[in-house]
C-alpha cells in the first residue's frame, strides 16, 4: 500500500546488528573505566602515582657541562703536540702529586687526573704561571664550585686524528683567558691556586675525550675513570716538538707590534695605563 513501511527480513537483520555493536561498545567502555580506576602497580606506580620523590630525581645540570656548538667545534685547532703545563716544558722542577687513577677512598675513588706540584711542595708555586699544554680554543672560564676554583678548558683536535680531545686546568689562583680566544701552546692561561684555601697550592690537570664542556664533575669516581684520559701518557703519545708553538710566536708578535703602534684614539683620552693597540692587528 501506498505511504506504509513493511518490516523486512533484510532490515530486520540490519537493525539486530546495530543493536549488538552498541550493546558492545557500551560493554567495551564499561571495562575500560574499570581498567582506569584500579590502582597501579608497583612498577608504574613512579608514572601514574604520585610524583618520584626528589631525592631520587638525578642532579642538577652542573654549571659548565654544557655540548660545544657547531662554531665552536670548527674553530677547534689541530694541535702539533701536548707540554707540561707547569714547569718547563719537559715537566721540570715540578712532580706529579697524585697521579691519574690513584686510589683514594677519603675522597670518593679513583683520581680522574693529576695534581701537578712544585718541587718544593705545599704552596711554594702558589701564583706560578700555568701554560696552555696545547694549542687550543678556550670552551671555558669560570668557577663550577668552590672547592673547584678557577677553572680553564680548552679543546684540541689530535693531530693526525681530527679527535677532538679536551684539557681541563683547575684550583687556579688567577685565570686569565677569555672564553672564544684561540691559545698557542705554552700560552699562559692562569696561575697555580689553592681552590679558595681548600687545598695546598698545586694544578688540578685532566685530559678529556668528549665534545661537552665537564668543568664541575667529581675529580673521583668509584668504578672507571668515566671519559677521562691519563694526562701523562696524552703527553708522551703526542710529544710536542722542542720548538715554541708557531702560532703562539707570531701572535705575541703582533700583540708587540700593535702595542708600538698609536692607537686612533688620542692617549689623552686613554685610561690610565693602558697601552694604546689596535685589535684588528691580532690574530
Amino acid at each position: 500500500m501506498s505511504g506504509k513501511r513493511f518490516l523486512t527480513p533484510l532490515r530486520l537483520f540490519t537493525l539486530g546488528l546495530l543493536g549488538v555493536g552498541a550493546i558492545a561498545a557500551g560493554v567495551i567502555a564499561l571495562l575500560n573505566t574499570k581498567v582506569d580506576d584500579t590502582p597501579a602497580a608497583a612498577a608504574t606506580a613512579g608514572i601514574y602515582g604520585q610524583d618520584v620523590p626528589p631525592a631520587t630525581m638525578p642532579e642538577k645540570l652542573l654549571p659548565g657541562y654544557v655540548l660545544l656548538t657547531a662554531h665552536q667545534l670548527a674553530l677547534v685547532p689541530e694541535a702539533d703536540g701536548f707540554q707540561s703545563p707547569c714547569g718547563t716544558a719537559q715537566g721540570g722542577f715540578v712532580y706529579d702529586a697524585q697521579p691519574f687513577g690513584t686510589p683514594n677512598p677519603a675522597r670518593g675513588g679513583k683520581h680522574t687526573g693529576c695534581d701537578i706540584n712544585g718541587i718544593g711542595g705545599a704552596d711554594t708555586d702558589l701564583g706560578l704561571p700555568v701554560h696552555a699544554a696545547a694549542r687550543g680554543l678556550v670552551v671555558y672560564v669560570g668557577e663550577p664550585s668552590p672547592a673547584w676554583g678557577k677553572v680553564v678548558v680548552l679543546a684540541h683536535r689530535l693531530p693526525g686524528e681530527n679527535r677532538i680531545i679536551q684539557t681541563l686546568y683547575a684550583h687556579l689562583d688567577k685565570s686569565i683567558a677569555r672564553l672564544g680566544q684561540l691559545v698557542g701552546r705554552g700560552a699562559t692561561i692562569g696561575t697555580v691556586g689553592t681552590a679558595n684555601g681548600n687545598y695546598k697550592a698545586h694544578l688540578h690537570f685532566e685530559a678529556i675525550a668528549s665534545i661537552c664542556t665537564e668543568a664541575g664533575l667529581p675529580a673521583y669516581v668509584e668504578n672507571g675513570t668515566m671519559n677521562r684520559l691519563d694526562p701523562q701518557k696524552l703527553l708522551a703519545s703526542h710529544p710536542a716538538p722542542a720548538v715554541p708553538d708557531p702560532y703562539e710566536t707570531i701572535r705575541r708578535l703582533r700583540g708587540r707590534e700593535a702595542a708600538l703602534q698609536q692607537a686612533d684614539t688620542p692617549a689623552a683620552e686613554l685610561p690610565a695605563g693602558t697601552i694604546p693597540i689596535k685589535p684588528t692587528q691580532f690574530l
